[in-house]
């Protein structure tokens, strides 16, 4: 097992790692209308909770897209589980 890096990675470094392996798994164009579509979303949601339902649903097709493998867990819960 690799060591893993606890530096929490700025919104912007963050999506260009997300579009790399996008870009890997030939998806690059389906990632990046995945963010459009959730950066509107999140644009017109004025309730918190709304808003962290919908960043959770984000992830979960973000996953999807990149291949489903293994476990996604958003803000410490589990979402997905493919093992």
């Amino acid at each position: 097992m690799g060591k893993k890096n606890k530096k929490i990675l700025s919104e912007q470094e963050t999506r260009k790692r997300i579009m790399s392996h996008a870009k890997r798994f030939g998806c690059e164009r389906d990632m990046f209308l995945l963010f459009e579509k959730y950066d509107k979303l999140l644009r017109n949601c004025t309730n918190e909770q709304e808003r962290k339902d919908i960043a959770k649903l984000g992830c979960v097709e973000m996953f999807t897209l990149l291949g489903r493998d293994g476990q996604l867990y958003v803000d410490g819960q589990l979402v997905v589980n493919n093992d």
